[in-house]
């Protein structure tokens, strides 16, 4: 059974360690369920047989006491064992989801091309969930059910064991079918649940561009390829369905054969005189009851495979690793640092090389400027620098420490990289500008939005530095959201600055008045700037201009931009003339 939902779910042990109380109370209270379960037709029988008997009123009226007091006791331990499994499932898979998050959050940008954020909210949420369900409830119903099979058999036996005759084979061949067919469906519901994560990273993807879709004619290619996606879907969600039907309703015939044999085997024991009335009716009640958890074993199974599934999937996940993660411990040791390319070559992808060969130095407190055409590497400097990859050829150095024996939180504690893509929470400014860090006082955090040019603008916000900001509340101009990537930066006080592209998203007019603040925020710094528009590079002290993954010039910008013989010289005029 390698494959089995039983051994998929032995990933849950993990998870339930440190709930010794919760899980010792679970195993005190499913047994006593069971014996309250198995007391009552007992206790039915004495009733029946002496009120045929003729015993005294008394003795019948603390019978029913006792049936009575069984019933509400049952009632009372379902309801706590429910409670204590729901807050055990909470509790655990709670950990469980808070460990794949920061798995993820460690992960480097090549897991997130192979895992887009739709997917990974599915498995966060529609997996997890599952599983939520299966501790909750499921789990501890099927030990339970299992236990009250084995507690019927004995009672049967002891008490007619004919009965018991009939009922033995069709338990014992339900547990060997379930035996032998659990796990067939468990292929499908894998299958189902990875098309099922395929189609909500799709329908993420497409509503966040919606607009574009609509505006450049692609809405009716959307909905072609969502019908299809969900086509895919509905195909291995019934494959999955059929996998999983087929025993649960072989068993429920096997039921029903065995309680007509056993209602036939009452009557005749009862007419030969051998089966009193009272023990008759226990007998068919425990072999109703044990048609009960034999049924719901089987048919429950479904969920469990979905469950197992699911943390199939999950486990997956957390195994996933970054090649070559981080492993050094060393930390910068200046406060501007130097910066140092020695012949680094990178790919994204095996055969296809971004950078070839690349070298450069940046002293402590110059300013280096990034040009180039599309495509030539100019982002994957920036990348290299903040730790985000790691060069396949060459090293790259920060402060004359190689990146690789670097404590990778400690460079970017001291480094920071702007972009020209902001990402704004649904948060308060405060908590946009700190990404939650409650302790910085208001002082510095006003003085980080003057030096980003938003003191006005904050003086109009109805609730300062309160005012929730985000999708659904307060919404921010592409020059707003810049600066407060750049009031992110002032707070911070970093040594070394990366930047890449911060001003593509910007009209002239705005990116005119963003100018004065980033030349505030690379003043007295380290710094590399990535442009595509080379006119935009005054504050910087030397240019490197890519082409194809290679070096093709570096030296001084104002030597450069005089040269009528240089690169840099031929892009700053054509970036002039398309102006």
């Amino acid at each position: 059974m390698a494959g089995s939902p039983l051994r998929q779910l032995s990933l849950l042990v993990r998870y339930l360690r440190g709930e010794r109380a919760a899980i010792t109370l679970l195993a005190l209270l499913v047994p006593l369920g069971i014996g309250l379960q198995l007391a009552a037709p007992y206790l039915l029988r004495q009733f029946i047989d002496g009120a045929l008997s003729g015993q005294t009123r008394r003795t019948l009226l603390v019978v029913a006491v006792w049936v009575l007091t069984a019933a509400l006791g049952l009632l009372v331990v379902t309801v706590g064992s429910e409670a204590v499994s729901s807050r055990l499932a909470w509790r655990s898979t709670n950990r469980l989801r808070a460990d794949l998050v920061e798995h993820c959050l460690r992960r480097s940008p090549a897991f997130y091309r192979r895992h887009p954020p739709g997917e990974l909210v599915q498995r966060m949420d529609s997996d997890v969930g599952r599983l939520t369900a299966v501790m909750s409830t499921l789990v501890v119903e099927l030990v339970a059910q299992a236990l009250l099979v084995a507690g019927i058999l004995l009672a049967l036996f002891h008490m007619e064991w004919r009965l018991a005759l009939v009922f033995a084979p069709f338990a014992a061949g339900t547990l060997l079918l379930l035996r032998r067919l659990v796990g067939r469906a468990m292929p499908f519901v894998t299958a189902r649940q990875t098309v099922a994560a395929d189609l909500q990273g799709f329908l993420e993807e497409r509503l966040a561009a919606a607009e574009e879709l609509r505006a450049n004619g692609a809405a009716r290619h959307t909905l072609r390829e969502l019908e299809h996606r969900q086509s895919e879907l509905y195909r291995r969600a019934r494959q999955a369905a059929q996998a999983s039907i087929r025993w649960p309703a072989t068993v429920q015939g096997l039921s029903a054969v065995s309680v007509v044999l056993a209602l036939a085997v009452s009557a005749w024991l009862h007419g030969q005189g051998r089966l009193s009335t009272g023990t008759a009716f226990a007998s068919l009640s425990y072999a109703m009851l044990l048609r009960r958890p034999l049924l719901n074993i089987t048919t429950r199974f479904r969920e469990l495979e979905d469950a197992a599934a699911g943390v199939g999937r999950l486990q997956e996940l957390l195994e996933q690793e970054d090649p070559q993660p981080h492993q050094g411990t060393a930390a910068l040791p200046r406060r501007r640092p130097d910066v140092g390319f020695d012949q680094v070559s990178f790919c994204y992808e095996p055969g296809e090389p971004v950078l070839r060969g690349v070298s450069f130095t940046v002293r402590p407190g110059e300013r280096l400027g990034v040009v180039g055409q599309t495509g030539s590497g100019k982002s994957t400097v920036v990348r290299l620098l903040f730790g985000l990859h790691q060069p396949v050829g060459g090293a790259v150095s920060v402060g004359g420490v190689d990146l690789r024996a670097m404590d990778i939180r400690a460079l970017r504690e001291r480094v920071a990289l702007v972009t020209q893509e902001v990402q704004v929470f649904h948060a308060s400014l405060r908590d946009n500008l700190t990404f939650f860090d409650s302790s910085v006082d208001d002082d510095r955090l006003l003085a980080a939005l003057g030096e980003a040019g938003l003191a006005t603008w904050v003086r109009d916000l109805p609730d300062g530095l309160e005012t929730v900001l985000g999708s659904g509340a307060r919404g921010m101009s592409a020059g707003e959201e810049q600066k407060l990537a750049l009031a992110r930066v002032f707070l911070r006080d970093p040594g070394l600055v990366l930047m890449d592209e911060p001003t593509a998203r910007l009209d002239p007019h705005t990116e005119r008045l963003l100018r004065p603040a980033l030349e505030r925020l690379l003043r007295g710094r380290t710094a590399v700037v990535v442009e595509h528009r080379p006119h935009l590079l005054r504050q910087v002290d030397r240019v490197l201009v890519l082409d194809d993954g290679s070096v093709a010039e570096h030296g001084e910008r104002t030597v450069l931009a005089a040269d009528p013989r240089s690169r840099f010289h031929d892009l700053l005029h054509t970036a002039e003339g398309t102006r």
